[in-house]
């Protein structure tokens, strides 16, 4: 009777011990990949723990979390799993400061071939007992003789009624506080009154102060940043070319109001007597005035960097501020 022959090679060999070799290997895996908190709070950390086993044939070996944000994450257990065994990775998320909805993740670098860099997510929706519409208000191009308004709404982010008990903003009368309410909300009309704000100003800032009903939230300030329209046209800095010592350097200045009114310049001072402006004396009521700024024959060599201030008729802008630079060499 004839009998097959199995003829072994060095090959077939080498294969036979090479094979379980090939086969030993960990694998990571997760109970779970993702975690929503829902709804918390902005004052409270939250906690989350995923459960990892090592689903291979050798030993897993975790060698770092890495979160992708300011949280905390750690392996609580072992790090070195045996085949089968299991541990946990455990994310704080800490929500100071966050607001809506957030997404974070964290990357479990471990020994596993086939997935060294794990990746593990978890989202909330961030809310506060009280969530203002906005952290500033900027009252923009405001004249002296108009009015701007603007509100604020304060909602509440666990569903209670929110109130505004009192609002106020020391030392700026130009600024009109109205509380009000609508359904859950409050609003905080802003009413900015230009002709309420002292002659020199063109820009501040205020701080709006108010309290509220609700005892986790109960005090907040709101920043108010303004900034008037400008009545008289004219360039914020004038620069003149590189002069030679002993030599004038002249530039040109142009003023021009804004809505074709005529106006009186009444003054001029500069932060250093070699710099005058030219075309002041006898300067008639116009709409539009052209001046000259000199920088003196007797100025030294150096960087120059001066202010000159212009004194006007304009009831909008008794006053306006010129930068001038210069290279003397």
């Amino acid at each position: 009777m004839f009998r097959p022959v199995l003829l072994i090679t060095p090959a077939l060999v080498a294969l036979a011990l090479q094979a379980p070799l090939a086969a030993q290997a960990p694998e990571i895996a997760f109970e779970r990949t993702h975690h929503d908190f829902g709804k918390i709070n902005s004052d409270r950390k939250v906690s989350t723990r995923f459960k990892v086993t090592n689903k291979g044939n050798a030993n897993l070996q975790i060698t770092a979390v890495n979160p992708s944000c300011g949280c905390t994450s750690t392996v609580l257990g072992n790090w070195n799993l045996k085949p089968g065994e299991s541990s946990e990775v455990e994310a704080v998320f800490d929500p100071h400061g966050q607001r809506g909805l957030v997404r974070k993740s964290m990357t479990v670098v471990s020994n596993d071939a086939k997935n060294p860099n794990a990746l593990l997510t978890f989202e909330a929706e961030v809310v506060q007992d009280v969530m203002p519409s906005m952290a500033a208000v900027y009252f923009n191009q405001v004249s002296r003789s108009g009015h701007q308004v603007t509100n604020v709404r304060y909602a509440s982010g666990t569903g209670m009624e929110v109130r505004i008990l009192e609002a106020k903003a020391p030392g700026a009368p130009w600024l009109r506080l109205t509380p009000k309410g609508e359904g859950k909300d409050a609003i905080l009309e802003i009413v900015f009154d230009g002709s309420k704000l002292p002659v020199k100003p063109r820009f501040g800032r205020e701080t709006v102060t108010l309290t509220t009903n609700v005892p986790s939230a109960q005090t907040f300030t709101l920043p108010v940043n303004w900034e008037l329209k400008p009545s008289i046209v004219a360039p914020d800095r004038v620069s003149m070319d590189v002069l030679k010592a002993g030599t004038e350097g002249r530039a040109k200045l142009q003023l021009r109001q804004a809505e074709g009114k005529a106006f009186r310049i009444t003054g001029s001072h500069s932060t250093r007597a070699e710099l005058r402006i030219e075309g002041l004396s006898g300067a008639k009521a116009m709409a539009q005035h052209d001046l000259t700024l000199v920088l003196s024959k007797d100025a030294k060599a150096g960087r120059y960097a001066e202010k000159v201030t212009i004194t006007t008729d304009d009831p909008e802008q008794p006053e306006l501020i010129v930068r001038v630079t210069a290279v003397v060499e």
